[in-house]
């Protein structure tokens, strides 16, 4: 008899629909719900919104609203197990009513911490009431969910953290794409050749440049070692901070920064190629409810990676673990400075990290291996 499954998430990548497909095999038939554009059995929902905490409020209430009546005009409907990713993170609540309607088993992956988010970046009393409220909530509530899955061991105990008793938190990674992203040599990779970086050491950061990301660290550091003609900061993205950037070359008139937008998906394989160096940046306050999924790409495009954010962290964790690059935990412009210029001029060290970030991509973050780690979970749930 062929099983049935759910799939709930405002916002979920083509990369993880896939995962979560072959995980669970070409006999189970599944149905997503979701506001992003992926292929697969899609019922349309909102889409979210992430400009501001107003527009995501807006739009998580717009996605509730519009499971609360998909509940109701499908109370008939029958699966086997529901799947929700906590994109919003309301999906912990839309989760546990969708396991009561349909008397099936409930698995919540947990890739934002909330309301540990807001309370690391609101201090204001009216947010420490929400905050508390919603700790509450959660205390009484994740304990009803069949398997709480998260993507780093330090993130799991930060959620556990925050309930009056721990639960019982599955780790399982983000995936890199080991075979779109490899590593590329500036003269053959289309993005430095198109910018006239050939010639550079590019350290790079590539993705979002939002509140939880140290992107004035970076900009100082750059700062510092314009003098060295021959490195080049290269950031590439989107967010609030994109700005930040732009006015920062402009008043002062940097020659060692360069600013592009977000690449199309046909030069994006190159464009996160295109480091020796990648940064990859968290705000100190925030780095123990993260884990940068952008890390495991530039891994697999044989980055050495330096890490800023804490001692205390899934990042921190990870390139110390497998020597994969350097971290900065000080804050500090010029340790920054310090790090990015001894892997500029000890190129045996910048060679071993790039090669084992790769290697450590292979054999620990490629989809083969996170779709054996989803398809035993699934297994114990549904068989």
């Amino acid at each position: 008899m062929t099983k049935k499954v759910l799939i709930v998430a405002q916002v979920i990548p083509q990369w993880y629909v896939d995962t979560l497909t072959n995980a669970l095999g070409k006999d189970v038939y599944i149905d997503i719900i979701t506001g992003s554009e992926v292929k697969g059995n899609v019922i349309h929902s909102p889409g979210h919104d992430s400009r501001s905490l107003k527009s995501r409020l807006i739009c998580w209430a717009k996605h509730y609203l519009f499971m609360r009546k998909w509940m109701k005009n499908n109370k008939s409907n029958k699966y086997d197990m529901i799947f929700a990713i906590s994109n919003p993170p309301i999906n912990s609540y839309v989760g546990l009513k969708l396991k009561k309607t349909f008397h099936a088993p409930f698995i919540y992956m947990n890739w934002d911490l909330y309301p540990q988010v807001i309370e690391s970046a609101l201090h204001d009393p009216m947010a420490r009431f929400i905050c508390d409220i919603w700790n509450g909530w959660n205390s009484r509530n994740y304990k009803k969910i069949d398997q709480v899955l998260t993507i780093g061991n330090v993130v799991a105990k930060s959620m556990n953290a925050g309930l009056k008793s721990p639960i019982n938190i599955k780790v399982i990674p983000i995936a890199a794409d080991i075979n779109r992203l490899k590593p590329i040599s500036k003269w053959n990779n289309k993005f430095a050749i198109a910018h006239g970086l050939t010639d550079k050491f590019i350290v790079l950061y590539s993705g979002k440049m939002g509140m939880g990301h140290n992107i004035e660290l970076i900009l100082d550091a750059a700062k510092s070692l314009e003098n060295r003609k021959n490195i080049c900061f290269v950031f590439i993205g989107e967010g609030s901070k994109f700005e930040v950037i732009e006015a920062f070359i402009e008043k002062n008139n940097c020659q060692n920064i360069k600013l592009f937008p977000l690449q199309s998906e046909e030069m994006f394989p190159h464009s996160i190629a295109c480091g020796d160096v990648a940064i990859v940046s968290q705000e100190g306050s925030m780095a123990h409810l993260f884990m940068p999924s952008k890390t495991y790409s530039m891994m697999a495009c044989g980055q050495a990676i330096i890490g800023i954010g804490t001692e205390h962290d899934d990042l921190y964790e990870l390139i110390t673990k497998y020597e994969i690059g350097e971290t900065v935990i000080t804050g500090k412009k010029e340790e920054l400075a310090e790090k990015i210029l001894g892997l500029y001029e000890d190129n045996n060290k910048l060679k071993k990290y790039q090669e084992k970030a790769r290697k450590v991509a292979e054999e620990h973050y490629a989809f083969t291996v996170i779709e054996k780690k989803y398809k035993e979970l699934f297994q114990k749930v549904i068989g």
